[in-house]
């Protein structure tokens, strides 16, 4: 399926087109909601910006009555794409729009010459990690934190 395309996906028509720059406010929309459900990391997400949609593969997944879901990939290695940002709202969950969605982002990837799609999840993102497990990706790096006040002063 095309970043263009339409699937039937559990009985759902879903349709799956490139975001524009004309979609900016629906974009905000699904990426403040995003934000405001993962409480995952201790730190704010990033505030919603226009270059999202400008520098990035970004994707839409909508019905009949709006936006479903969405799903970003950065492009700039030349071996894989970074995908970051998939949401799709509460109440379309468990119907395989996210993995419509990643599908769509796959294929674009593909389009662009990359060899790979790399993402990174929070540990305790339990649906996300088994949603991605489903859908091929292993654990290939892992991502550690700490806070700045743990380091500083700290005899290296």
């Amino acid at each position: 399926m095309s970043p263009s395309a339409a699937a039937w996906s559990y009985g759902l028509f879903v349709k799956i087109r490139r975001a524009t720059e004309a979609d900016a406010s629906l974009m905000r929309s699904l990426w403040n909601e995003f934000n405001e459900e993962v409480p995952y990391t201790p730190y704010p997400g990033a505030p919603f910006e226009e270059s999202l949609l400008t520098d990035f593969v970004a994707l839409v997944a909508e019905d009949e009555g709006g936006p479903l879901g969405c799903v970003y990939a950065n492009t700039r290695q030349d071996k894989f794409g970074f995908v970051f940002g998939l949401y799709v709202r509460p109440a379309c969950r468990r119907q395989g729009i996210a993995r419509t969605l990643m599908r769509s982002i796959a294929e674009a990837l593909d389009q662009e010459g990359k060899d790979y799609v790399v993402l990174s999840v929070d540990t305790p993102n339990v649906a996300a990690r088994s949603l991605y497990e489903r859908l091929g990706f292993v654990d290939a790096g892992r991502t550690l934190r700490t806070e700045v006040a743990a380091l500083v002063g700290t005899d290296l």
